[in-house]
């Protein structure tokens, strides 16, 4: 056993860690020895870890650097023309995100990146041909992704020992939900100063999330909520998928929702000494899909035998609602008691992670 030792302010980052790759290939053959094959893969790093790196999923590394060209495509833009897609509705969550306008840290920190959330659900997004038909592909994309969530929510079906055609008729519409996030060059003395982050440490709060990264890094992961990150190092020809918060809570903890964080970059010193204490890290670029359920499906925890519920139900949308209202420092809806019951919910979810960075932590 360690010391006991006082926690900072800001969670150490610790050594690297060999997270699991699984070949979803397998699944996608659809044959019952290779379904349970990767179910079990991904139980044990689901359960264990919360996090994968997914390889051989039916997206290819060509399509996935013209989602990189796109983003900053899109990024390029002059800042007026984005802000007239600044996103304003918590139940919509469609539209352009400014540096600093969003943050989920529970102490008040700032998360250093600009964001476009691409739902297809309004008119928040590039006009019909703008950008070399931007929407358009936008759009294709987006489908790939959903396709790919359909598969990997049948597969968490058998992680959790359901029936896959039963589990995926409660989700109803997976409801997808596109992120391309810029980092920009961000000063190095500010990243090593208070509470400052690319992105704050946080956790999704979806059913699960699938990430694509490009080659900087500074992805972290706190594989145990103890304030303990390891480095979640760019692989080609992966992307991650992790546990997020609606996943958590309908496992009934048995799947371990993933807390995260973006900072600096790895690098050698030499890289460093090139930079110099007040020189700039370099841009980044990572795309999310978040993916939840349809908006009505009641957020229910599976008890096993012997067991008791960890969590109270309520109503992914009104959940959805809540903590994007909470992030984006708008009203939180309350109007209905699916609501406020929600609202109650999401509280206990900051306080919780309030607290993840006031405990000792073991040295």
């Amino acid at each position: 056993m360690g010391s006991i030792g006082p926690a900072d302010d800001t969670p150490q980052t610790g050594t690297e860690f060999p997270f699991p790759i699984v070949s979803f290939q397998p699944f996608l053959d659809g044959t019952p020895e290779g379904k349970k094959e990767v179910a079990d893969r991904l139980y044990d790093a689901f359960h264990n870890f919360g996090w994968v790196y997914l390889k051989d999923f039916g997206i290819s590394q060509s399509e996935i650097e013209e989602m990189f060209r796109r983003s900053k495509q899109f990024h390029d833009q002059p800042t007026e023309w984005k802000e007239k897609l600044r996103l304003n509705d918590p139940s919509v969550s469609q539209g352009y995100t400014a540096d600093g306008a969003e943050s989920s840290d529970p102490h008040g920190g700032r998360s250093h990146k600009e964001c476009y959330e691409h739902r297809k659900v309004n008119e928040l997004c590039p006009a019909e041909g703008e950008l070399d038909d931007w929407t358009a592909w936008a759009n294709t994309f987006y489908k790939k992704l959903l396709d790919l969530a359909s598969h990997v929510a049948s597969a968490l079906a058998t992680v959790l020992g359901l029936d896959a055609d039963e589990f995926r008729a409660q989700l109803g519409q997976l409801d997808g939900q596109l992120r391309l996030l810029h980092y920009m060059p961000v000063a190095r003395k500010t990243l090593e100063s208070g509470r400052n982050f690319r992105i704050n440490p946080h956790t999704d709060y979806g059913l699960f999330t699938l990430l694509f990264q490009d080659s900087v890094g500074g992805l972290e992961v706190d594989r145990f909520h103890d304030g303990k990150f390891v480095s979640a190092t760019p692989i080609p020809g992966t992307c991650v998928i992790n546990v997020a918060d609606i996943l958590q809570r309908l496992s009934n903890d048995g799947l371990r929702s993933t807390r995260h964080r973006v900072m600096a970059p790895k690098l050698s010193q030499k890289q460093l000494d090139a930079i110099g204490p007040d020189g700039y890290l370099p841009a980044r670029y990572s795309t999310a899909f978040f993916v939840h359920p349809e908006r009505n499906f009641l957020v229910d925890p599976i008890v096993k035998e012997g067991d008791k519920p960890h969590y109270e139900p309520c109503v992914a949308g009104c959940w959805r609602d809540a903590i994007t209202a909470k992030n984006y420092r708008l009203p939180i809806p309350m109007d209905t008691p699916e609501q406020v019951q929600a609202a109650k919910c999401v509280d206990l979810r900051y306080m919780m992670a309030a607290n993840i960075e006031k405990k000792p932590r073991v040295i």
